[in-house]
C-alpha cells in the first residue's frame, strides 16, 4: 500500500470509495449521501476550493492505493471553525481494507501536512451515533460536543499514531 496526494484527475474514484463504504458501513444513508453526481460534484468544488464555506484555501486530499486502485483517503484544510486552525474534511477507507493500518497512516500523513502548515489544532464532525467515532478517540481525539472531536496538540496526534 502507498500514501499518495490525491489530484482532481481521482475525483471520480473518490467519490466511488466514499458510496462504497457509506453503504457497507452504514444501514440508514440518506439519499444525498450516496447519490454519485452529488458527491462528484461536491469532491469539484473541494478541489477547486469553492467549498466548505468556513475552509481556507489550503488543503490536501491523500489516498491510499493498492495495484492502482484507491481503498481510502483522508481529505482536510486549514480553518478557524471551533477556533481550530484544521478540520478533517472527508475521511474512509473501504470496509475489506479496515483494522490493517490505513487509516492511521492516511491520518498520520494528514497530520505531517497540518504539522507543515503550523497547525496546532484540528477537529472532525461525525454523527453522534457513527461506530468509527472510536477510532479517532484511540488516537486521542476528545469531544468538543456530540458531533465533533478534535486534538488541540497536532504533535501529539502524530506522537500518538507513531507509536
Amino acid at each position: 500500500m502507498e500514501i499518495l496526494i490525491a489530484t482532481i484527475i481521482d475525483i471520480e474514484e473518490l467519490t466511488k470509495v466514499e458510496i462504497e463504504s457509506k453503504l457497507e458501513s452504514f444501514d440508514n444513508n440518506e439519499t444525498v449521501a450516496i447519490d454519485y453526481d452529488t458527491r462528484l460534484y461536491r469532491w469539484n468544488t473541494y478541489f477547486n476550493r469553492q467549498s466548505p464555506a468556513s475552509a481556507k484555501p489550503e488543503r490536501i486530499v491523500f489516498k491510499a492505493v493498492i495495484d492502482d486502485d484507491i481503498i481510502g483517503y483522508i481529505a482536510g484544510h486549514l480553518t478557524s471553525r471551533y477556533e481550530k486552525d484544521a478540520e478533517i474534511e472527508s475521511f474512509y477507507v473501504l470496509k475489506q481494507q479496515q483494522r490493517k493500518g490505513t487509516g492511521s497512516k492516511l491520518l498520520e500523513s494528514f497530520s505531517n501536512w497540518l504539522i507543515t502548515q503550523n497547525a496546532k489544532s484540528v477537529c472532525v464532525g461525525i454523527a453522534a451515533d457513527n461506530p468509527y467515532q472510536q477510532f479517532y478517540l484511540k488516537h486521542g481525539g476528545q469531544y468538543l460536543n456530540q458531533h465533533w472531536i478534535c486534538w488541540d496538540d497536532v504533535n501529539a496526534l502524530r506522537n500518538k499514531i507513531s507509536v
